[in-house]
């Protein structure tokens, strides 16, 4: 994989052990700078290949949303998992679409956060070969883990 600067979008990650997460936790609070001050979301973390980690947050509609506290969530997270860190947004079915919605996020200091589609996106799309892939491959298996 060629190298990425600090602005592009890292590859998704590989997760040697799906099942073993590092953190799950169905009521992770979170600050915002937006007018709510904070809301709550199901935030689940692993390891993954290379020391790094990969934090899926799951929106449920509680208070300031996700996406609205991007640069609060990333700059918390940088901080409890050292290492390269990929962070997922998971909206689920019926939160403003018929499927499940997985954006990559990305958050530069001094910069506005941006978001890539993981899933679904249609062939169009130049990362959709790939991400169908991992998506087939592990995504869903994530989407779907919780500590036992």
């Amino acid at each position: 994989m060629p190298p990425h600067h600090n602005d592009d979008f890292p590859p998704l990650p590989i997760v040697p052990d799906p099942h073993h997460l590092v953190t799950d936790d169905p009521a992770w609070t979170y600050t915002s700078a937006c007018a709510g001050g904070g809301g709550i979301a199901l935030l689940r973390v692993w390891r993954t290949a290379g020391d790094g980690h990969l934090a899926i947050v799951t929106e449920n509609g509680i208070a300031v949303s996700i996406t609205n506290a991007a640069e609060e969530i990333s700059a918390a997270l940088a901080d409890r998992y050292p290492g390269p860190l990929v962070i997922l947004e998971h909206y689920r079915a019926g939160d403003g679409a018929p499927h499940d919605r997985l954006d990559q996020v990305l958050v530069v200091p001094g910069r506005a956060p941006r978001w890539r589609p993981v899933w679904p996106t249609g062939p169009a799309n130049p990362n959709f070969a790939i991400n169908r892939t991992w998506m087939s491959e592990l995504g869903s298996v994530l989407l779907a883990a919780r500590a036992h």
